[in-house]
């Protein structure tokens, strides 16, 4: 079944008629945006670059914007002077390893994983290196 929403056709083979009251399909419909909530006033940019007093900024419309940020300065505040515990530390410097990393296995008992384009380089590699060893051998005994 093939569903073409973007077309005039209506599906009884006439292109462009609307029987009386169809309504538009769904996919033709818009959707009218309201202006964007998430925008934050001139005035509130102005008062957290400190441009502006907070009294300036405390009128009703924008009144919850001031307590969110005063609220989320209070809680970064409060987030930058935590510290670590003196046993966390220790147990996370102990855990790092004084030595350099070495591998866990060489490189000769690991796997050995060929694709089929490494596969065509490798035999075209050895075909040439072939071909030029039989060309130098037939030279020289000649």
């Amino acid at each position: 079944m093939f569903d073409d929403l973007q077309s005039d056709e209506l599906g009884n083979g006439r292109r462009g008629e609307r029987p009386a009251g169809a309504e538009r399909p769904l996919a033709d419909r818009e959707v009218p945006l309201g202006p964007p909530t998430t925008a934050i006033a001139d005035a509130v940019h102005a008062w957290l670059d400190g441009d502006a007093p907070e009294s300036s900024v405390r009128r009703a419309e924008w009144s919850r914007d001031v307590e969110f940020w005063k609220r989320m300065n209070e809680d970064l505040e409060r987030r930058r002077r935590m510290r670590t515990p003196a046993h966390v530390q220790g147990r996370i410097m102990e855990a790092i390893p004084q030595h350099v990393p070495q591998m866990i296995t060489p490189w000769w008992r690991r796997e050995f994983v060929v694709t089929p384009s490494t596969a065509l380089v490798a035999a075209a590699t050895l075909l040439a290196v072939a071909v030029a060893a039989t060309a130098a051998v037939l030279r020289f005994a000649h």
